[in-house]
């Protein structure tokens, strides 16, 4: 059992990410926690990027699991952000392939310090606020899908939405694109996921038909 919500749990395999949609933030940092109890007994390096107030309460959710945040922040095992900068390009402006590739330098610098793989947690929500347009979003999870689930990366990441906040055609997108995902008390597998490939191919040929049709439109 690598995740359990309300007594439920899922095994995640490496190169995971997982989609959980909330309708309150105080959803996040339980779940979270569980998840990164795992990682961290297992020697893997955590890192969880939220609003302070769900830092501190994640912080309390752990100090329930019975982990020691302090020492393992200063052992370097485990990293909280709460300032947004640090994971958008130029400190201001949401680049899909910035925050990917600040993924991939944290688990080569994570192997680099000898932990055994990485778990990465973010309210997207709350990073994503004011940034980016639902196509970054898009391009950011199908990303993640392609470089981490087919290379079968050291990481697991679980990324978290406000659903209430998302045009309903984009939290069936993000759905497509999780092969797990949590929504309320439930953490299930998704029957409607597609991998990156399937993804991509899928967009290609709404694409072509789009402009076929637009070029058979009458004069």
């Amino acid at each position: 059992m690598d995740l359990s919500v309300e007594g439920k749990s899922e095994r995640i395999p490496p190169g995971s990410h997982i989609c959980q949609l909330y309708s309150k933030v105080t959803e996040i940092p339980s779940v979270t926690a569980r998840l990164m109890r795992v990682g961290l007994s297992l020697s893997e390096k955590c890192l969880f990027a939220a609003a302070p107030a769900q830092i501190k309460e994640f912080r309390e959710e752990l100090h329930k699991l019975q982990v020691d945040t302090d020492a393992l922040i200063e052992a370097g095992q485990l990293i909280l952000h709460s300032e947004r900068e640090v994971l958008l390009a130029n400190g201001n402006r949401f680049d899909p392939y910035f925050l990917l590739s600040s993924h991939q330098t944290f688990i080569a610098q994570a192997l680099r310090e000898g932990w055994q793989a990485v778990r990465i947690s973010i309210d997207m929500t709350w990073l994503l606020k004011d940034t980016a347009t639902p196509e970054q979003i898009l391009k950011y999870e199908a990303a993640s899908d392609a470089v981490f689930t087919f290379q079968n990366a050291p990481i697991i990441a679980l990324m978290h939405y406000d659903h209430s906040k998302l045009m309903p055609n984009l939290v069936v997108e993000l759905l497509k694109l999780h092969p797990i995902s949590v929504v309320g008390k439930y953490i299930k597998r998704n029957p409607f996921y597609l991998n990156s490939e399937q993804y991509m191919l899928k967009i290609l040929r709404i694409n072509k038909e789009k402009s076929t049709n637009t070029g058979n439109l009458p004069h």
